[in-house]
C-alpha cells in the first residue's frame, strides 16, 4: 500500500495535469467486479482521496488503482474514463480524479443549497453513513478537495452518473445545469475549457430497470453547450438491470473519456477494446408478476427459483428468499416501508437471471 502513495504536497501547478471532478450514485461509485487486469494502472493516472480508508487518505493523491470512490466500493466507469483519456493525451500529461458518490442518491445530495433539506429526508442508516463519510456535505467537501488540487494541475472537465433515482422530468435536467454553474462559480473557472459529460443509465436495450430516465438525460445538451451525453446503448449490465457490471463499466468509461477528448478539442485516435469477449448466454427464465394495492408481490417462474434477491434502487440487496424449487413466491413489500422502488431479482436453480421493477404505492 505504500508503494500506491503519492506525497500530499506535489510539484507547483502543471498545466498538464489534468484534473476531473466526478460525482454521481451508484454507478459513478462503481459495481462492476475488479479483476487483476483492472488493478494494473499507470503511474500517470491519480486520485486524490476524499476518504480515509487502508490504501488512502482523504486529502493525498494515490495511484488510481481500483476501487476509486472508497475503499470497499467496486470497479467504476471512472476507472477507464482515466485509461481512456491517457491513451490520447501527449505522453508527458497526467489525469487526476477527485471522485464523490453515494448509492441511491438524488440530484439534490449536490445541490449547495438544497443537500441539507435533502438529507433531512434520508431515512436508509447505509445512505446516512455514506453521506457522513463526506462530512456531510458532499459539495462542499468536493469544492475543498478541487481547491486543493488547483494548487497542483487544471480543472478540466466534470463527470456525471446520476439519475436512476430522479431523472425523469424537467426538473432534474435544471438542478444538473444548476450545480455545474455553482462548481464553474465556486472555483473562478473558465466554463470554455470544463466540459460537462453525463451518461445515460443502463439502457433499453439491456431492460434496464430505469431506462426511462434516459430521455430526460439526453435534453441536457439543450441550450447547454458545455454538455455532452454518453450513450448507454449496448454497454452490458448486471442482473438486476440497474447496474453497469464490470464490461459496462469499462465501456461507459472509454465512451466518457471519448467524449471529454472531444470537447476538450483533441482528435480522438482508434481505440482498443477493454471489453472482454461475449459470452454464451445460456440458461433463461421468464417471470410473471404483479403488486397488489396492499403491497404484495406474487410471481410465478417458468422453471424452478432457488432464491430472490430483493434489492433497493441503490443496490443494497435488503432480503434473500430461498425458493427451495417453487415456481411461485409471494412477497410481502411492506416490509421494506423506507424503499418506495424495489428490484426483484429472481434466480432460477438453472442458474439463469431475470429482474422485475415493482414501485409501492
Amino acid at each position: 500500500m505504500a508503494l500506491m502513495a503519492i506525497p500530499a504536497t506535489m510539484s507547483a501547478q502543471d498545466e498538464n495535469f489534468y484534473i476531473f471532478l466526478c460525482i454521481g450514485q451508484s454507478n459513478m461509485v462503481g459495481q462492476g467486479e475488479i479483476s487483476d487486469a483492472d488493478r494494473q494502472v499507470s503511474d500517470r493516472f491519480l486520485s486524490l482521496s476524499a476518504v480515509d480508508g487502508k490504501d488512502r487518505k482523504r486529502g493525498q493523491w494515490r495511484k488510481a488503482v481500483p476501487p476509486l470512490c472508497r475503499q470497499d466500493t467496486k470497479l467504476s466507469l471512472v476507472d477507464y474514463f482515466g485509461r481512456t483519456m491517457l491513451d490520447n493525451l501527449p505522453a508527458k500529461a497526467r489525469v487526476g480524479v477527485i471522485h464523490i458518490a453515494v448509492d441511491g442518491c438524488g440530484i439534490d445530495l449536490f445541490d449547495k443549497d438544497n443537500y441539507r433539506q435533502y438529507i433531512a429526508g434520508v431515512t436508509e442508516d447505509w445512505k446516512k453513513r455514506e453521506i457522513a463519510a463526506y462530512d456531510n456535505n458532499p459539495y462542499g467537501l468536493l469544492i475543498q478537495l478541487a481547491e486543493q488540487a488547483m494548487d497542483e494541475g487544471d480543472i478540466r472537465g466534470i463527470l456525471l452518473h446520476q439519475g436512476e433515482t430522479d431523472a425523469y422530468d424537467a426538473r432534474w435536467l435544471q438542478k444538473v445545469r444548476k450545480i455545474y454553474n455553482d462548481i464553474i462559480r465556486d472555483l473562478d473557472l473558465d466554463r470554455t475549457r470544463v466540459p460537462l459529460v453525463v451518461g445515460e443509465v443502463v439502457g433499453e436495450d439491456q431492460n434496464g430497470v430505469c431506462a426511462r430516465a434516459n430521455q430526460t438525460i439526453r435534453q441536457i445538451t439543450r441550450g447547454f453547450q458545455e454538455a455532452s451525453v454518453v450513450s448507454s446503448a449496448g454497454a452490458p449490465a448486471a442482473a438486476d438491470r440497474l447496474h453497469f457490471n464490470a464490461d459496462g463499466c469499462r465501456l461507459m468509461g472509454q465512451r466518457y473519456g471519448i467524449k471529454m477528448l472531444q470537447a476538450l478539442g483533441y482528435e480522438v485516435s482508434e481505440h482498443k477494446s477493454y471489453i472482454t469477449a461475449p459470452v454464451d448466454a445460456g440458461p433463461t427464465i421468464d417471470v410473471n408478476g404483479g403488486m397488489d394495492d396492499k403491497g404484495m408481490l406474487f410471481a410465478t417462474a417458468t422453471s424452478p427459483l432457488k432464491t430472490v434477491d430483493i434489492v433497493s434502487y441503490s443496490g443494497q440487496v435488503l432480503r434473500t428468499i430461498d425458493c427451495n424449487g417453487k415456481v411461485s413466491v409471494t412477497i410481502n413489500t411492506n416490509e421494506f416501508p423506507e424503499e418506495q422502488k424495489l428490484v426483484f431479482l429472481f434466480t432460477g436453480q438453472n442458474g439463469a437471471t431475470v429482474s422485475l421493477e415493482m414501485e409501492r404505492q
